[in-house]
Order: structure tokens, then C-alpha cells, then sequence
């Protein structure tokens, strides 16, 4: 079970895999786990792209997302973390 800290998370991360059109990502956070090495690896990109997209999101609208990305972060470093999955994290990460 991803273990988010703030309720705002899973909400942040659910509205960006509807604007981004990620079905994939929606069924994983929805599911409220990674199941496959495929799947962890399709989260972090994800999550990268979301990070692009609530950057052009805050430019245009004057708020700020950096808080709750944060969280975001932790929240996902640690559960891949602890299921196994930091090297995909991180190659992912790494790229960037």
C-alpha cells in the first residue's frame, strides 16, 4: 500500500493521470500498488511528468504546486523503497 501522508496526494496524483490520459497510472494509484517492475517504472516517468505539467499548471495560474510535489516525492521514494523498487526510481530519476 502506497503510504501517502496527506490525503491531497492520491487526489493530486488521480487528477493528473486524468489530464494526462494515463489510465495506466490511474488503475496503479487506484490499486494502491506497483505490481511489476513495468509498473514502477511507468509511475516514476509519471511522476515526472506530472511534475512538468503542474509547472506549466503554476505558471498559468499563479499557484503553487511545489508543497504538495514534495510530498509527492517522499511518499514515493519510500514505497519504492520498501517494495524493491528503487532501482527503477532511481534510472528513472537519473535521466531526468
Amino acid at each position: 500500500m502506497i503510504p501517502y501522508k496527506h490525503p491531497q496526494e492520491k487526489e493530486m496524483i488521480l487528477r493528473y493521470a486524468k489530464l494526462l490520459d494515463d489510465s495506466l497510472a490511474e488503475t496503479i494509484i487506484l490499486r494502491d500498488s506497483i505490481e511489476s517492475k513495468e509498473e514502477a517504472v511507468h509511475i516514476a516517468q509519471f511522476f515526472w511528468q506530472m511534475v512538468d505539467r503542474s509547472n506549466i499548471e503554476d505558471k498559468e495560474s499563479g499557484e503553487n504546486s511545489e508543497y504538495i510535489l514534495e510530498k509527492i516525492i517522499i511518499t514515493f521514494m519510500a514505497y519504492f523503497n520498501s517494495s524493491g523498487y528503487e532501482n527503477e526510481w532511481d534510472e528513472v530519476t537519473d535521466k531526468r
